[in-house]
């Protein structure tokens, strides 16, 4: 697939075909990220990053759900 880049203000804009965004799922208010490789760029919708916190606490959650009991009862001891 080939597009063209328009003038747009005092830059240029790259327009994203309907079936490109629908497979991407990228509306909008999607942000998107440029990368440099070579003589050329690529496009990427950024995701969610989950920070070591969330991560962690999520571990947590889910060793409490599976382990929690257990350990209460060894504190008890």
């Amino acid at each position: 697939m080939t597009t063209k880049i328009h003038p747009y203000g005092g830059t240029y804009a790259m327009t994203i075909p309907a079936h490109v965004r629908r497979v991407l799922d990228i509306d909008e208010d999607t942000e998107l990220e440029i990368d440099i490789q070579g003589d050329g760029f690529f496009v990427k919708p950024v995701k969610e990053k989950q920070t070591l916190d969330d991560d962690f606490l999520r571990f947590l959650k889910e060793t409490d759900e599976k382990y929690g009991e257990t350990m209460r009862n060894l504190v008890d001891r």
